[in-house]
């Protein structure tokens, strides 16, 4: 049981989670039929859709660059496709907004970082923590956020050698794989746990952050975690 309440889960983790450490294999369809017996539910993330007016769509076009990613998630090799999000965060005495940066290759987070306001410094110290030691020959894709938009982000990722790819206006999914961090950090952990205070909130970013990237298998990982997965590899 000490599985099923680890954090409310699917069932597809637990039965990840039983081999990488009991060494159980169980089908999952196993494990979905026990958790409906024992009335077990994984929290449900739902879908959110946008839309925007032609108007929208036109404004702050000049510097977006083409959609170089388009929706090809999947990277050969580390540091080669990278895509980076922002979003809200609440506590029970207002918000934050977070920024991180995630590689397709193992869906691992790079960095992270946690700001009152959501502005382009936001953006840039975020990215700075994964390019300050190393330039790398990459695609970093985002949305058309005005951080992504203006010409501090683009003279310096241009400078580093780094293709921007953005998202079309108004198609979510062409950034998704970005986005389903969030979802599942929202999903698993902030809205199980509403954190009480700023302090309290940043330290289960901090938390989860550390446990994703080192504890969560994904399927699409062969049921390794992102750091597993890149150390079986031999980047």
């Amino acid at each position: 049981m000490l599985l099923f309440e680890e954090r409310k889960k699917g069932y597809r983790y637990i039965a990840f989670q039983l081999e990488r450490k009991y060494k159980i294999t169980r089908n999952p369809k196993t494990i979905l039929r026990y958790m409906q017996i024992l009335n077990i539910k994984s929290p449900i993330r739902k879908k959110k859709f946008f839309h925007y007016s032609r108007k929208e769509i036109s404004l702050n076009s000049i510097l977006v660059a083409p959609n170089i990613l388009n929706r090809n998630f999947e990277a050969k090799a580390p540091f080669k496709k990278l895509v980076t999000n922002v979003s809200y965060l609440y506590h029970k005495n207002g918000r934050v907004f977070s920024s991180i940066v995630k590689d397709l290759y193992d869906n691992s987070i790079l960095a992270y970082q946690i700001s009152k306001k959501n502005d382009i410094k936001l953006v840039m110290d975020n990215i700075s923590k994964v390019f300050s030691k190393q330039a790398y020959k990459c695609i970093l894709h985002s949305d058309q956020g005005s951080q992504y938009n203006s010409h501090i982000y683009k003279d310096t990722l241009e400078s580093l050698g780094v293709t921007i790819s953005h998202s079309r206006k108004g198609n979510c999914y062409d950034n998704a794989c970005c986005e389903n961090f969030f979802s599942h950090l929202k999903s698993e952990l902030l809205y199980l746990q509403p954190a009480k205070s700023e302090q309290e909130l940043i330290k289960q970013l901090n938390d989860y952050v550390i446990w994703y990237n080192y504890d969560r298998p994904q399927s699409k990982l062969k049921g390794m975690t992102p750091i597993e997965y890149r150390n079986h590899t031999s980047f």
